[in-house]
């Protein structure tokens, strides 16, 4: 072997491992960079929002709900206006309870009758039950609900039977009304960084200076509502025609849209959140009637809005608010439209208590699905 070729073969043997150690370099350098990106994108900013070390929060609540139900008819002539009947559930007060622990949220509520004889006979008995459960990832909120509604009046009951409702003041009723709704809902916060949407509405984060967020919203759900006969009037069922003895009405759909969101603060304590959502659904809907037809069973078009406002105080250990929430829904068919919007407003009263650091909940927090969220 000349000196040349010697030469050449020290050349790769110092060539090999500069090449290993660079390309390890570069992954390591690359890593870091990815790393510190990661941080910058996934790390809050303490000087807006802060995390309690303490998660195990008990929250008592008292709740004012409506839910409403307005059917339109585009078949017939209406000169009485009977074609436009009113649904409302007679239970508007119900009392509630959350347990949040860490990234975990569990709610309930429930309601009953009214307390008077006197309201019984006018609005008829409506039993309410409502549950969620919810969990948070870095930049996504996951809340599913399911809520119950049975026993419904009709508000304009005078303008079908005048003398009956003004001598007797009681409501047309109709007490085998129920009506189930169950949904998951996801919101993506862009700005994560400087906003938190759980400070306002779950109190597991304190936003310490004002800031908002654009928000990405999806929802899947289905609503399904039956009765015995029909949830139209007899008075105003010629009008309706094919949908006159309507009793089964069923749409399940996936929606998404935009929305926004902002939190107003005052001494790092007092804060005011107002949001608002807007999606697109595409749904599948389905009408029966109790004579056995099925006027409707198609995929559509619809629209969905989303309200929501709250006002509170965030301490170390006690919070309360009060919030306002506002889902609206419009469902047009062939000469048929109906309106649904669900109001409630709560007033929340919590503790957060010391988290409790046993060796269950080390080994979940050391889950590594669970530190996903």
């Amino acid at each position: 072997m000349n000196i040349l070729s010697r030469l050449k073969f020290v050349f790769l043997l110092l060539l090999i491992p500069a090449t290993v150690f660079s390309q390890s370099e570069n992954k390591e350098m690359k890593k870091m960079h990815r790393d510190s990106m990661m941080r910058k994108w996934n790390t809050r900013d303490s000087n807006y929002v802060k995390l309690y070390p303490d998660k195990f929060m008990v929250t008592l609540s008292q709740s004012y709900r409506e839910f409403d139900i307005d059917f339109h008819q585009t078949l017939s002539q209406d000169t009485i206006g009977w074609g436009a009947p009113q649904m409302k559930a007679g239970s508007n007060w119900s009392s509630g309870a959350s347990i949040d622990f860490d990234k975990i949220s569990f709610c309930f509520g429930l309601g009953g009758a009214e307390t008077t004889a006197d309201d019984l006979r006018k609005y008829g008995t409506t039993t309410h039950k409502a549950f969620s459960l919810s969990f948070s990832a870095y930049r996504f909120r996951v809340e599913a609900g399911y809520r119950k509604y049975q026993g419904f009046y009709y508000p304009n009951s005078r303008v079908y039977d005048t003398l009956a409702f003004d001598s007797t003041g009681a409501f047309l009723q109709n007490s085998s009304m129920d009506v189930r709704s169950v949904r998951v809902k996801t919101l993506f916060i862009v700005n994560k960084r400087h906003f938190s949407y759980a400070s306002s509405y779950f109190n597991t984060q304190r936003q310490l200076k004002s800031a908002g967020s654009l928000l990405l919203i999806n929802n899947i759900y289905q609503n399904l509502w039956t009765t015995d006969s029909s949830f139209i009037p007899d008075p105003a069922q010629p009008l309706y025609q094919d949908y006159a003895r309507l009793n089964y009405f069923k749409v399940a759909g996936i929606s998404f849209g935009p929305g926004y969101s902002y939190n107003l603060v005052l001494w790092k304590t007092l804060y005011a959140n107002a949001t608002l959502t807007s999606a697109f659904d595409i749904q599948h809907r389905t009408y029966n009637t109790s004579l056995g037809a099925q006027p409707a069973d198609y995929w559509k078009i619809g629209y969905a809005g989303d309200l929501r406002v709250a006002i509170g105080l965030n301490g170390k250990r006690c919070f309360t608010s009060f919030t306002f929430r506002g889902d609206y829904n419009n469902y047009v068919s062939r000469g048929i439209r109906i309106g649904t919007a669900y109001y409630a407003i709560d007033f929340n009263l919590g503790y957060r208590f010391r988290s409790p650091h046993g060796k269950l909940v080390r080994k979940m927090q050391a889950n590594k699905w669970y530190q996903m969220l």
